[in-house]
């Protein structure tokens, strides 16, 4: 098992990931600026050479962003979404650096898995969503 840099090379199994769990609909084209930027921090969770798992960060000093990250169905909750999201938060440099994050309301599992890593609720984005649910937006404090 292995977490490195997501590359090219990556986007067919991420893309494949992405419509498993069907919870966003990025396209080639989007990760594939994400992988360019030089602000990002995109990586990729191998086993075996099959893609577990996924995140991507905009790394922006303190005001870093988790813009996605996600984890096959069936691997999840064996620490790979930790390691994922490790990897950028363990990015952010000063005492005053800050991540934050939308997700939402309703999403319960991924809300306990942020505040399980440290994530503060500050704030809820009515109608955020195209479906009109909220927003549930948090921020994750180096200090």
């Amino acid at each position: 098992m292995m977490l490195r840099k997501m590359t090219e090379s990556d986007l067919p199994q991420v893309l494949e990931l992405q419509r498993e769990l069907a919870f966003q609909d990025w396209n080639e084209k989007q990760f594939l600026s994400e992988i360019k930027a030089s602000y990002a921090c995109c990586v990729v969770y191998e086993s075996e050479g099959r893609i577990q798992g996924y995140a991507i960060f905009h790394l922006m000093g303190p005001d870093s962003e988790l813009l996605s990250i996600a984890t096959r169905e069936a691997e999840q909750r064996r620490g790979i979404g930790s390691h994922l999201l490790h990897a950028g938060l363990d990015q952010l440099t000063a005492s005053d650096d800050q991540c934050f994050l939308e997700v939402r309301v309703g999403n319960s599992k991924a809300r306990a898995f942020y505040e399980k890593h440290g994530f503060k609720l500050y704030n809820v984005r009515k109608k955020y969503y195209s479906d009109g649910e909220d927003a549930a937006l948090y921020k994750y404090s180096k200090s």
